[in-house]
Order: C-alpha cells, then structure tokens, then sequence
C-alpha cells in the first residue's frame, strides 16, 4: 500500500466531493438534525469545492496507490481547518496524522500561522484533541441545526 500526498488541483473536485459526502453521511449526519444535511452536503459537491480550489484555498490529498483518494484536509486562510476526512477503510493508518502535518506545515511555511481552528462534529472530537487542539467555546449551533464545538490550536 503506497500513499502518495499532493496539493488538490480543480480536477479533483468530484473525487474530494465524492469522498466528502460519504464521509459525512457515515459519520457526521447520524449525529446531526436532517435540516443540517443539504446545506452542508452542498458544500461539498464538485462545483463548489472546485470554486474554493480556484480562490486558492488549499486542499491536501492523500491518494491510494495513485489512483483512489483517500484523504483531504482543507484550509482556509491558512488558518482554518474547515473540511477533514479520511475514508472509512482507511482509518488507524496514520493517514490522518499525515494529513494534518502536512496542512499544518504548509499553512506555517506560506503564513507563519500559529493559530489555527476548526468546528469539529462529535464525531471528531477525539482525533483535533490527539492533534492538539482544545475546546475554545461552547457548542454552536447553526442556523440549518448544524452542531459543532470550536476548537483551537496554538503552537507557541
């Protein structure tokens, strides 16, 4: 099994999309009110992610073997985690882990970003506190019934 990591180009906004979406109703929407998943299933098809590659926010890819994503972290100005997912099969691989360094790494090298959030699902909560991030406020919630914790990371 070889993983390969690469920077997202706006072709390979349907196969983030596609993983996305699966991600999300496996693990995220169970938890979550059925008015959240329209909204937050529509930030991830193709057109929308391939808009946010061409405004140059910066998605992370991990590829199985070359040819079957397996992995996409996404940040927003260098400072924001804002779509983390890793494929089912995949899990206990260190694919997340990588994934994360790499998204960090770059985002401190283009910006000297020291602070960096997320809004994490429940679901998540246990991989961003492995990572190092903590709790920064209480649950939100959004106006679709989306319920997330804000967390944050400082690495000084």
């Amino acid at each position: 099994m070889k993983i390969r990591y690469r920077l997202a180009r706006p072709q390979d906004a349907l196969a983030i999309g596609m993983l996305a979406r699966r991600v999300t109703r496996r693990w995220i929407l169970p938890e979550q009110p059925l008015s959240a998943a329209g909204p937050l299933l529509y930030g991830m098809t193709a057109r929308v992610i391939r808009q946010k590659i061409q405004d140059g926010q910066r998605f992370h890819l991990a590829w199985l073997d070359g040819d079957r994503l397996v992995g996409v972290a996404a940040m927003r100005d260098d400072t924001h985690l804002f779509q983390f997912f890793v494929s089912t099969r995949m899990h206990g691989h260190g694919i997340a882990r990588q994934l994360w360094q790499r998204t960090m790494r770059d985002a401190v090298r283009r910006a000297g970003t020291c602070h960096f959030t997320l809004k994490a699902s429940a679901m998540a909560m246990p991989i961003y506190l492995h990572f190092g991030f903590v709790p920064s406020g209480p649950l939100l919630v959004s106006d679709t019934g989306l319920v997330t914790q804000p967390m944050h990371l400082d690495l000084r």
